[in-house]
């Protein structure tokens, strides 16, 4: 049995950052008592591959270099497996002239109220970009592009900084991708795009822990505080403990994934403390640690619980 590669083999970009491959069968191709799927290879601008029985593929990938993809016929007659040969396609890069795209761009998210996420993307102007440049950042989210409503300047007028206060970000989500798109515009150059996709997860930076309370009982120092706000449930956060023994000048740094701290104290001393928060390998991916909580102090002089409400 012959095996005729696929026909019509189209590459569409139908959001940004996103592109649909499409194709059709080989009219001329006989399958009779036999299974047809397709083998699918992405090229460029990362290398993937995969097998479907569909006709079309959405695949999410960064742009601007350009994407490549070759698909083929793939005929399974009881225990063989037959190809065709490759039919491919490819989009070009985007245009613009070199080193003008921004470069070391960097995105975190954080859950202002449960809910929302706020975003916050910084970055430098290309080495090419001439003084007069533009810069204009678009994020897209599941189907939701929009663009950026705050930047921050830099002494040439171009924008370096992004800031949404909210967002289209679902913060229970799971490893949905974040795109970034930035284009700019010139008098002098063109200014070639750049995009990047970054998971949701890694670049969000953690609220710093609520409701921090410390309390000295006989010899015990006993620490409370509630988890971030987050979606997230309470087994799904660890925590760094910093405690400095004022008196003595020891530090250290203390783990745990409770809610929790029970230490023995040396009743002469003072201490302070500081805590912080990061999501766990458990429930999700890590993403950045929060910010330290303010300095709470207690021991010597203290007469009483020292709370902090953050």
């Amino acid at each position: 049995v012959q095996v005729l590669p696929p026909v019509n083999f189209t590459l569409t970009v139908s959001a940004l950052a996103q592109v649909l491959l499409r194709w059709e069968p080989n009219p001329a191709q006989e399958h009779n008592n036999s299974t047809l799927r397709y083998d699918v290879k992405i090229l460029r601008p990362v290398l993937e591959e995969y097998d479907t029985k569909r006709t079309q593929s959405v695949r999410t990938a960064a742009l601007h270099d350009g994407f490549s993809a070759r698909v083929r016929t793939l005929l399974l007659l009881e225990d063989l497996q037959m190809s065709s040969d490759w039919v491919e396609g490819n989009l070009p890069p985007l245009p613009g002239a070199a080193e003008t795209s921004v470069t070391n761009l960097s995105c975190v998210t954080q859950v202002t109220i449960p809910g929302n996420s706020s975003l916050r993307c910084t970055w430098l102007p290309g080495q090419g970009a001439p003084e007069d440049t533009k810069y204009f950042l678009f994020y897209r989210y599941e189907t939701h592009t929009e663009e950026c409503p705050t930047y921050t300047k830099d002494g040439w007028n171009r924008s370096t900084a992004c800031r949404f206060s909210t967002t289209q970000i679902k913060p229970g989500e799971i490893d949905n991708l974040i795109v970034i798109h930035i284009n700019g515009s010139s008098k002098r150059a063109a200014i070639k795009p750049f995009q990047q996709l970054f998971n949701q997860n890694v670049i969000e930076k953690v609220n710093i822990p609520r409701n921090i309370s410390i309390s000295l009982e006989q010899n015990d120092l006993l620490a409370m505080w509630e988890k971030p706000i987050s979606p997230f449930h309470e087994e799904c956060f660890e925590y760094e403990f910093y405690l400095i023994n004022l008196k003595s000048g020891t530090r250290q740094i203390l783990k745990t994934s409770s809610n929790s701290l029970c230490l023995r104290w040396d009743g002469s001393s003072r201490y302070s403390v500081r805590i912080r928060a990061n999501h766990n390998h458990i429930c999700r991916a890590r993403g950045f640690w929060s910010d330290w909580s303010e300095t709470i102090s207690a021991g010597k002089n203290s007469h009483h619980v020292l709370p902090h409400w953050a």
